[in-house]
This record gives structure tokens, C-alpha cells and sequence, in this order.
């Protein structure tokens, strides 16, 4: 479990969550200190499963520790490079459990960065974040 506890019911901080990048997985890194999610590269893991697994579980601390300190903002940096559809799904389910932290009363700001010569990234990012289970506000950011 990634929280240091002080007695049975207060919770005072959560470890990081860092991932590295590899040729198949995108770098992961959370911050629970500045509330900053950060995924970026290229996803296209052998087995999306298992590897965004340990995301989720992480979220779902997150998502604890959150409601013990009522946190008020949270940033989720989403940087691609290239995401296959196994990896979009578990992305999916990632951006439900912090849709799910911004129902309980937690802004969220969403940034979605894609290259500007790459609509389907884009438009992938677009729909993400429209779909009824998520509707999250965000931002679509080109780079060049």
C-alpha cells in the first residue's frame, strides 16, 4: 500500500507512482505532492492488462487519500505519441476513476497534447473525454 500512517484512520501522504518509458509503454508519472498525472509516450504494451493495472490500483488510493484531505485541484498531463486500441481502453478506464475524483468535489484540468499533423490523435482525445461515463473538461494543446 503506498500510504505512511500515523494511526488506523489518518492518512498523511501517498508515494509517488513513476513508470519509465520503454519502447512499448508510455512514462507514468504521479505526483501526489504538486496533483500532477502524467502519461506520455508511445503505448502499445504486450499485455495493456496487466501493465495499467498498477495505475489503476494507484487511482484508486488516490481517489482515498483524496477524500481524507479534500484536495482542490488535479492536473492529468496526457501526452501520446501513438496508443493502440488495448491501451485506450485501460486509458478509458483511468479517465473514469478521475472522473469519478472530480464528482466528489475535486477540479480537474485535462491537457491533451497530440502532434499537429495527427487528427486521429486528436479526435481520439476529443471523444475520450465527451464519453457520458467521463465528461471531463480538457484542453487539446498541438505541438509541432
Amino acid at each position: 500500500m503506498n500510504y505512511i500512517y500515523t494511526s488506523l484512520y489518518t492518512c498523511i501522504t501517498m508515494k509517488p507512482f513513476k513508470i519509465d518509458a520503454a519502447i512499448d509503454t508510455p512514462e507514468i508519472s504521479f505526483d501526489p505532492a504538486t496533483n500532477i498525472l502524467a502519461i506520455s509516450g508511445i503505448s502499445h504494451p504486450e499485455n495493456a492488462k496487466e501493465f495499467y493495472e498498477e495505475v489503476l490500483d494507484w487511482l484508486d488510493e488516490l481517489y482515498e487519500d483524496i477524500r481524507v484531505k479534500k484536495e482542490q485541484k488535479i492536473t492529468v498531463d496526457l501526452n501520446f505519441k501513438y496508443i493502440n486500441s488495448s491501451s485506450y481502453m485501460y486509458l478509458r478506464e483511468v479517465m473514469k476513476k478521475v472522473a469519478n475524483i472530480k464528482r466528489n468535489g475535486v477540479k480537474v484540468e485535462v491537457l491533451w497534447y497530440y502532434h499537429e499533423d495527427d487528427e486521429d490523435l486528436l479526435n481520439e482525445g476529443m471523444v475520450l473525454f465527451e464519453l457520458p461515463d467521463i465528461s471531463l473538461d480538457y484542453r487539446c494543446i498541438p505541438y509541432n
